[in-house]
């Protein structure tokens, strides 16, 4: 029998069955799935022409010195071009910007990414024209993880834009932000919970 590391007795959050004695890969990505993120494209230049990729993983580390990563699967055809000292642009998309983030979600055409609009940030970085906010970076570190590799990055300037709707990633489907308060204000007066605009991937 194989071991479980859930305790004796253990249950869902819900209550309505026992914890999973092991992580099944489809629990591992429908838990994950329930993670609302939002959506970057990590861009930099492979063999002296744009190249990058969509990233939901993209985290700030730390302030002090300024350092953020992302995490990269070895599969993904940027991989291999990523190593310490590569040059990178982050951009945070915007909620008009979803077509960049399926364009730059699948494999480069034959013509790659030549045709997309860019802007040379501080350091040669390359960034998205009409994103929330871009960071320019460096690789610091890569270090592999699984299928994936970690990169960390030192962030050496932040460019940020007029504040606009973000770009949010939930349960396979893009999804905008409300706030809060109005989505409750609207349930109350309705009596119906009104379920965001998204659309599937």
């Amino acid at each position: 029998m194989a071991a479980s590391n859930a305790p004796d007795g253990a249950r869902r959050p819900d209550g309505q069955g026992p914890v999973e004695p092991a992580m099944h890969p489809e629990s591992f990505k429908a838990a994950f799935r329930r993670l609302a993120s939002g959506v970057c494209v990590v861009m930099f230049r492979r063999h002296g022409r744009p190249h990058g990729f969509t990233a939901t993983s993209v985290t700030s580390v730390s302030m002090a010195p300024p350092k953020a990563l992302f995490c990269v699967g070895t599969g993904n055809d940027s991989h291999g071009h990523l190593a310490v000292g590569t040059r990178l642009g982050i951009s945070m998309l915007s909620a008009a910007q979803r077509p960049l983030s399926d364009r730059f979600a699948g494999k480069a055409g034959p013509h790659g990414y030549d045709d997309v609009g860019t802007m040379e940030g501080p350091g040669g970085a390359l960034l998205l024209p009409g994103a929330l906010a871009h960071l320019s970076a460096r690789v610091a570190a890569l270090l592999p993880a699984g299928d994936h590799t970690i990169v960390v990055c030192d962030l050496d300037a932040a460019l940020i834009a007029d504040e606009a709707p973000p770009l949010l990633h939930f349960s396979r489907s893009y999804h905008a932000l409300s706030p809060l308060e109005a989505a409750a204000a609207e349930t109350a007066a309705t009596g119906q919970v009104r379920e965001p605009a998204s659309a599937s991937r």
